[in-house]
């Protein structure tokens, strides 16, 4: 389905500045996991996932124009992984990348995704179909849950071990827990020559994927690609923002 550029412009501005707030609370060097996202922003990233924006990108997801819209108000912190993790195994192993709520429309499932700005204001900036993020952190059990989106692998991080939770992370990891230093040298052999400031990342490609060329999901992703360069620049291996949000929304 193809879905309006302005939404995935917006995605690209809000989600950037959520990136760089996950920076600056990623936690101590030396720690396994980032700072845990507070209870309070939490509840501020559900108030986002229940507003007049969010309910208008509901709207947008391609459901029945009358059908019942739920939100849930129960949202869970989402984590990708950190690229100063793939230089530098005592940085922490993932760092915040969007929250995201549960929604049903007409029988449909989705997700809701909100993160804050530079101000440090929640904004409902995406609608996802189907309840990937609900599912990782229920087989997660407690632990923290990151995505590697290069390769979409889905993870648990419990102490010094980080367990797959999807086959892409079994693919990648194997089907059992591996320590921290195991997975940081697997990281690094697979992006350390992809991170800002590598030949990679300045001839134009952004975490695997190359900026300029088309893409099989949509035209609108294909019309946004240099979008998608511009956070590249910024953000390294995790500026696939678009580019991931294109190939699962309505996918699912």
């Amino acid at each position: 389905m193809r879905r309006p550029k302005n939404l995935l412009l917006r995605c690209a501005a809000v989600l950037a500045a959520g990136l760089a707030f996950s920076f600056a609370a990623s936690g101590p060097a030396g720690a396994a996991g980032p700072q845990p996202v507070s209870p309070s922003e939490l509840s501020k990233a559900t108030d986002a996932a229940r507003s007049s924006d969010a309910l208008s990108l509901l709207g947008k997801a391609g459901g029945t124009a009358k059908a019942a819209t739920s939100v849930a108000r129960d949202t869970h912190p989402i984590y990708a992984l950190n690229p100063a993790f793939v230089r530098d195994a005592s940085a922490p192993v993932a760092t915040f990348w969007y929250a995201a709520t549960s929604a049903a429309q007409g029988g449909r499932t989705l997700t809701v995704f909100t993160a804050p700005d530079d101000q440090g204001d929640w904004h409902a900036v995406n609608v996802a179909s189907g309840n990937t993020e609900a599912r990782m952190v229920s087989a997660a059990a407690g632990a923290l849950v990151f995505t590697e989106p290069q390769i979409g692998a889905w993870y648990a991080v419990s102490g010094t071990q980080v367990r797959p939770l999807n086959q892409s992370a079994v693919k990648s990891i194997g089907a059992k827990p591996i320590t921290i230093t195991a997975y940081q040298e697997l990281v690094a052999h697979r992006y350390a020559d992809k991170l800002p400031g590598t030949q990679y990342n300045e001839s134009g490609m952004a975490g695997g994927y190359d900026a300029t060329a088309s893409t099989s999901t949509s035209t609108t992703a294909r019309s946004t690609n240099h979008h998608v360069a511009a956070i590249a620049a910024a953000t390294g291996v995790l500026a696939l923002v678009l580019l991931l949000l294109a190939r699962r929304r309505y996918n699912d």
